[in-house]
């Protein structure tokens, strides 16, 4: 069984002569361990459907299924649970408190779920290990690089040890040698660890460390490759990578 599947997803946004539709029928399948990456045009479906895999949005039509749960029949708070429990994301942006150490934050999501402190700061030191920043374990994100953080935040996403993790364009804000660690480190928990992995991103030499390659437009998969069949005809996915390199280190 396949451990995320979409069955004749759509979603639709606003009514009436207003509606747009986002997603238009997408049939896709992503069996455990795999690192996906999906690509396209801004306003392809890309982001729409990474939100609505992890919970975030409701399709309008059609089926998701989650480790053989079908979120798509989830109400809010069933849906918040599940991605507490089952999701890890990582974003763009980063997303840590500017008030905590990298230890506190990668064990806050799961004492707020419950585990007691010391439980989830021993589960977060091993993240912190597995992305190599053990070391820097008590650093507030101010004084880490943006290379750093990003590191951090993948510790937080796979401390919970997730289903999934879905990473949202996350070399966005580095430069060219932290983005290479940051999608070799995701490459690596997913060829030694097999963590499944859907990442968005515009940059084709990005892209190219995952093990698959969906490309979307206007709503529909376009194409969807292996990453050798990628590497014989890059021009399929010809995509403009707008990096806005802002970590110098």
């Amino acid at each position: 069984m396949p451990i995320i599947e979409t069955r004749n997803l759509t979603k639709q946004f606003g009514a009436g002569d207003l509606a747009v539709e986002v997603l238009k029928g997408v049939n896709l399948s992503i069996d455990a361990g795999e690192f996906v990456a999906l690509m396209g045009p801004s306003g392809s479906g890309k982001s729409t459907l990474m939100s609505i895999i992890g919970g975030i949005e409701p399709p309008t039509s059609g089926q998701v299924f989650l480790d053989g749960i079908d979120i798509s029949t989830l109400d809010d708070d069933a849906r918040t649970i599940l991605r507490r429990r089952k999701i890890g994301f990582v974003f763009q942006a980063f997303n840590l408190i500017p008030t905590l150490s990298a230890l506190e934050n990668v064990a806050l999501p799961m004492e707020l779920d419950g585990l007691p402190g010391d439980q989830a700061k021993s589960r977060a030191m091993r993240a912190l290990e597995r992305v190599e920043m053990q070391h820097r374990h008590h650093h507030i994100p101010s004084k880490l690089s943006g290379g750093e953080q990003q590191r951090v935040a993948i510790a937080r996403a796979i401390a919970i040890e997730p289903v999934i993790l879905l990473a949202d364009e996350p070399t966005g804000n580095l430069d060219s040698r932290q983005s290479g660690r940051v999608t070799e480190l995701l490459r690596g928990l997913a060829s030694e660890s097999q963590q499944t992995i859907i990442m968005v991103t515009h940059d084709a030499v990005v892209a190219r460390t995952a093990f698959r390659l969906v490309k979307f437009r206007d709503g529909n998969i376009e194409t969807d490759i292996t990453r050798a069949e990628f590497e014989s005809n890059a021009s399929v996915f010809q995509v403009t990578a707008g990096r806005n390199p802002t970590d110098a280190a």
